[in-house]
């Protein structure tokens, strides 16, 4: 169906928005990471300074992390289907629609367009959920949320446009082909009526409802499906980030915890609540400190040990930066702060080095699983 370009203009600054901020995987680790960290870091910090919304910078779906239960590696999996098929689809359709557009300059009712009344919105939300299936953010979901309600009240616009200019022949197409859900069958014989902006609005937020209450549960269920051991006093909280028992996982904390360089900090600082996320090779620890917002120069200044065991201890902080003693590592609310690595060596010993703060990016929203 083709409508006036002018349309679309109010809306551009939303859709930039959000496009950006569902890219922010890509962004991480591109020449425009500069950018993301100036511009979003501050914008997350800010979110994470209060209960209302500290929630927005968390994950809800294990991004690093592998669980015991595989459908979340599946979910992963559909993401990235899910990103391609809307891609492959949104240019399909947007082929078609130009071509009827200034080739044939008439209404454009056929192919795709014969299955929905707007093609391209739904294949960007398919787009939408892969790409939110790929990078799990809460605030991501919520910009989803907000462009889903936006691609309707666009949709509503273009289709009063559309009526006017073309008359009858588009009231009749309007009249047959659903708006969005391609396997809908409008009965035949009734008179294209649009739905009362009150019962679309209502929708919207059963949408809105149902869908950041899923996102809350899925958070749950993947934390509890992690390979975890928590340790109450003091509070400890080991994360293998790989498939590992829960022994191996102790063992390793306590000789974390009982070097001799940890030792001296742990009784400098008193009891905070710490959090160890535990790994195999340099590739994963290079990814994991990417997500912690460690600086690319200070990553690659690191010396490689691909097959050696790791841990990242850090500590675990309210919004403020302040301490926490007996606080859950993973609880929405906290936040971690990276102070030292721990490698174990080809003859069975470990080394230690402390992460200063300035090989951080400052005030990131670090990812914990």
């Amino acid at each position: 169906m083709t409508t006036t370009s002018g349309a679309r203009w109010p809306w551009i600054a939303p859709i930039l928005l959000y496009a950006v901020s569902a890219l922010e995987m890509i962004i991480m680790i591109s020449p425009a990471a500069a950018y993301f960290y100036s511009v979003y870091t501050p914008l997350f910090h800010g979110l994470e300074q209060f209960a209302a919304t500290a929630w927005l910078p968390q994950f809800f779906l294990p991004h690093l992390a592998q669980t015991t239960w595989p459908v979340f590696r599946w979910l992963s999996i559909l993401g990235a289907v899910l990103t391609l098929i809307g891609v492959l689809a949104f240019l399909a359709c947007a082929v078609q629609l130009y071509w009827g557009k200034f080739v044939r300059k008439q209404l454009v009712s056929g192919g795709l367009y014969g299955r929905v009344r707007h093609p391209q919105y739904l294949c960007l939300a398919v787009a939408g959920a892969g790409l939110l299936l790929l990078w799990p953010r809460f605030f991501i979901l919520a910009t989803y949320l907000v462009m889903l309600g936006l691609y309707y009240l666009l949709a509503r616009h273009e289709e009063e446009v559309v009526r006017a200019r073309y008359g009858a022949p588009a009231e009749a197409y309007m009249a047959t082909v659903p708006m969005f859900n391609p396997f809908r069958r409008l009965p035949a014989g009734q008179p294209f009526a649009p739905p009362a902006r009150a019962r679309a609005f209502a929708i919207w937020l059963a949408v809105v409802a149902v869908g950041l209450g899923l996102a809350f549960l899925l958070r749950i269920v993947a934390i509890d499906r992690l390979h975890l051991v928590r340790e109450p006093a003091p509070a400890v909280t080991a994360l293998a980030l790989r498939e590992r028992s829960d022994t191996d996982i102790r063992v390793f904390t306590a000789t974390v915890l009982a070097d001799e360089a940890v030792r001296a900090w742990r009784e400098q600082r008193g009891q905070e609540s710490l959090f160890l996320q535990l790994g195999r090779g340099h590739s994963l620890l290079s990814h994991l400190l990417i997500d912690l917002g460690m600086r690319q120069e200070a990553i690659a200044a690191l010396p490689d040990a691909d097959d050696a065991d790791f841990a990242v201890l850090s500590r675990v902080t309210d919004a403020r930066g302040g301490s926490l003693a007996g606080a859950d590592a993973l609880a929405l609310g906290t936040r971690i702060e990276p102070v030292f690595l721990a490698r174990r060596q080809a003859d069975g010993g470990l080394t230690v080095q402390p992460l200063p703060a300035a090989g951080f990016h400052e005030n990131f929203s670090r990812i914990r699983f």
